[in-house]
C-alpha cells in the first residue's frame, strides 16, 4: 500500500502543480509522504516554497511570534502555526540553504565612500567624491608596487584598549573555565602604533597611551627613516604607473631632481585630518613617499587594519590587564613573536571571487588574505 500512497500523493501535486498551495494541502502532502526525509522532498518540490521563504523573510512580530530575529525554532512555531503541523527544523533548515540563505551574525556595514555625521542641523550624509580613484589606486599598489620594486607599507592606530577583563575563549578542564571577576576598576587606556609591510609581513609598532600628531608624527618620521635607510642605493626607476595618482606625477615633473627624490615607498593610511597636514604630507613628498588615502569608510582597503586585530586578539583575548602600561607590553610582545615569524599577506588571493560576488554585501574589515603557501592561526 505505500506505493499507492505515494502515487496518490504525486498525482495530487500534478494537479496542483499550478496553484499556489495553501499550507494544508502542504500538510496533506507531508502526510502522503511519510519516511526519512519525505517532507524536504514535498517542499522542496511545491510552488509554494517561494511564499514558505518569504515567512523566513519577514520580520517577525514581537507579540504574536515572540521574537526580532527568526531561529529554526521559532520559525517552525510561527509555520505550524499556519497549518505546517509536521515541519520540522531540518525540513526548515534545508529549504533556506537551497533558496540561498543562511543563518548570519548581524554585523556593522556602511557603503564605501559614504558615511553619517552630526551636524547642528542634524544628521547629514557625507559623499567622497574621489572615492573611486582612492580605491583604484590603491587596489593597483596593492597588486604591483612590490613587483615594481618599490616596498608598500600601510599605516594605521590600534585602540583604544582599555584595562578591564576581556572576553576571549581559552582551552581548560570540562566545567572549570577561565572566570573574570565581576567587578573591576577601569586601568586607563592604550593604543598601538603600527606599521605593516604585507610583502614580508614585518610589522613596526609602539604602544602609546594617546596618539595626538604631536606623538604619531615623530614616531612615524623615524620609523620611515629606518625603513628608508635599509633600502639599495640605487631606487629603481617608476614614474609612471597605475598606483602613481596624477598629481605626484606632475610634481616629478616641475620639481628639482637635486632636493626632490624618486618614488622610492608606498604609504596606505586613513583618510584622517591629522594625516594630511601640510608640514608631515610635503616631508613625505620630499623623502620620496607617496601617501595614498583610504576613502571615506574605506578602512578595509588599510591592510593593517587586518593585521592590528590579529595582534590584539592573540595579546587581550581572554585576560584581565590592570594598567594601560601592562597593555602596551603585552601588545609589544606580541608583535616580537609575530616578527619572529611574521606572516606575508596577500592582497585579494583565492577568495577574489567570493568577495567580489559578495561585494553588495561586504562587511568591515582588509580584503587581504595570507600568503597560501603559510599555515595561518590566529
Amino acid at each position: 500500500m505505500s506505493w499507492l500512497r505515494r502515487l496518490l500523493g504525486l498525482v495530487v501535486l500534478m494537479i496542483l502543480s499550478m496553484a499556489a498551495h495553501p499550507p494544508a494541502v502542504l500538510a496533506f502532502l507531508i502526510e502522503m509522504h511519510s519516511g526519512p526525509g519525505a517532507a524536504y522532498e514535498v517542499v522542496a518540490t511545491l510552488p509554494a516554497v517561494g511564499s514558505f521563504v518569504a515567512v523566513a523573510q519577514e520580520q517577525p512580530r514581537r507579540r504574536e511570534d515572540q521574537t526580532a530575529t527568526w531561529s529554526l525554532r521559532t520559525l517552525q512555531r510561527r509555520l505550524r502555526r499556519e497549518g505546517l503541523d509536521r515541519i520540522g527544523t531540518s525540513t526548515i533548515r534545508r529549504v533556506l540553504q537551497d533558496a540561498g540563505s543562511a543563518y548570519q551574525r548581524t554585523r556593522t556595514w556602511c557603503p564605501t565612500g559614504t558615511a553619517v555625521r552630526q551636524r547642528k542641523s542634524g544628521p547629514v550624509r557625507v559623499v567622497d567624491p574621489e572615492t573611486e580613484e582612492k580605491r583604484d589606486l590603491i587596489e593597483h599598489a596593492c597588486r604591483l608596487a612590490e613587483q615594481s620594486g618599490v616596498p608598500l607599507w600601510c599605516q594605521d592606530e590600534a585602540g583604544p584598549y582599555q584595562a578591564i577583563p576581556q572576553p576571549g575563549a581559552s582551552w581548560a578542564p570540562e566545567g572549570d573555565p577561565v572566570r573574570q571577576p565581576h567587578e573591576y576598576v577601569r586601568g586607563g587606556t592604550a593604543k598601538l602604533l603600527t606599521l605593516f609591510r604585507p610583502a614580508t609581513g614585518e610589522v613596526r609598532a609602539t604602544g602609546v597611551t594617546s596618539a595626538p600628531n604631536a606623538v604619531l608624527h615623530p614616531w612615524l618620521k623615524e620609523e620611515l627613516c629606518q625603513i628608508l635607510s635599509t633600502l639599495p642605493a640605487v631606487v629603481p626607476t617608476v614614474t609612471s604607473a597605475p598606483f602613481i595618482p596624477d598629481w605626484w606625477q606632475r610634481r616629478q615633473e616641475v620639481a628639482e631632481r637635486a632636493t626632490n627624490p624618486p618614488l622610492r615607498l608606498i604609504l596606505i593610511w586613513d583618510n584622517l585630518a591629522g594625516h594630511k597636514t601640510p608640514g608631515l604630507v610635503q616631508w613625505l613628498c620630499h623623502q620620496g613617499i607617496l601617501p595614498l588615502y583610504t576613502p571615506l569608510s574605506g578602512s578595509w582597503l588599510n591592510m593593517a587594519e587586518a593585521l592590528q586585530r590579529i595582534i590584539a586578539r592573540r595579546a587581550l583575548d581572554g585576560q584581565h590587564p590592570q594598567t594601560a602600561t601592562e597593555i602596551i607590553a603585552w601588545l609589544e610582545e606580541t608583535v616580537a613573536g609575530w616578527n619572529a615569524d611574521p606572516t606575508p599577506f596577500v592582497w585579494d588571493g583565492k577568495r577574489r571571487e567570493r568577495r567580489r560576488r559578495a561585494r553588495q554585501r561586504r562587511l568591515g574589515g582588509a580584503a587581504a588574505v595570507v600568503d597560501q603557501s603559510q599555515l595561518f592561526a590566529a
